[in-house]
């Protein structure tokens, strides 16, 4: 089992209190400005993807007060192995405390089964961005490679206050049915979701800014739905992973820079 957990700390900002990983991973900061509060680490890895019966566990803790983003280096490639791979998370964040987390897209390789759990416990004052991105494998292989991958099932579950307040449950098996009919992927090969909740935060403005922006995009169709006063869930389907990657991303660096300037204000 392949591992990494990390603990954020505060001196004056946040920090990485505690850290812990086997390889093939490698936690860095790249907090560029020292000065900001919000703690940058970006998961490194030595591996080309999940293989070989790989199973990642990961476990992150942000404390009460803290901020931290978590960034990836590239896209997560699922290979074939003969007991699937797998991969689980678990998250705490605390009182007054902020988590980013948009990687990079998954790239399921033809005949790759892949299993992944997501845990995130909030509290009433925490915040949260949370995104994921599946593409349809590696579409432009000479061979063509889309949508030839054996199983994908991701489970993302978050609670607030050990009340589940949200739940994705994603399970694709191509074999089984058709993903180009109606009410399914049809024209589009990739899809992303995005989750966003904050306290004491009414959601529709964002909601308007995000669909006026969405709206000018090419190549896409998305729906965004209030999933209570101060949370919404965005999902995008399209054709390229790293479109959706840049629209996730755009959206979590307007987050990260408000919650940096909110803490900055406070100290």
């Amino acid at each position: 089992m392949e591992r990494y957990s990390l603990k954020t700390g505060l001196r004056e900002q946040t920090i990485l209190k505690d850290v812990y990983f086997t390889a093939p991973f490698n936690l860095v900061e790249v907090r560029e400005n020292k000065k900001n509060q919000l703690l940058e680490i970006m998961v490194m890895s030595s591996s080309p993807g999940l293989l070989n019966d790989d199973c990642y566990d990961i476990n992150i803790e942000v404390i009460s007060g803290s901020a931290l983003n978590l960034q990836t280096q590239s896209y997560q490639r699922i290979f074939v192995s003969e007991k699937g791979t797998s991969q689980n998370m678990k998250v705490s964040v605390g009182e007054s405390a902020y988590f980013s987390h948009v990687p990079h897209p998954v790239v399921p390789h033809k005949g790759a089964k892949y299993t992944a759990k997501s845990v995130i416990k909030l509290k009433e004052s925490s915040t949260l961005l949370w995104g994921e991105i599946l593409t349809c494998g590696r579409k432009y292989m000479a061979e063509g490679e889309q949508f030839q991958f054996k199983k994908h099932h991701a489970i993302t579950e978050i609670y607030q206050d050990e009340i589940m307040i949200f739940k994705d449950n994603l399970y694709i098996v191509p074999e089984e049915i058709n993903l180009e009919e109606f009410g399914q992927y049809e024209v589009y090969t990739h899809q992303g979701s995005l989750f966003f909740v904050a306290p004491q935060t009414d959601v529709r403005q964002r909601m308007e800014n995000i669909s006026k922006d969405l709206s000018k995009e090419e190549g896409i169709s998305f729906g965004i739905s209030k999933v209570m006063d101060n949370a919404y869930a965005l999902r995008i389907l399209g054709n390229e992973g790293q479109q959706l990657y840049k629209l996730f991303t755009q959206i979590r660096k307007q987050e990260d820079a408000l919650i940096n300037q909110a803490i900055s204000t406070l100290i």
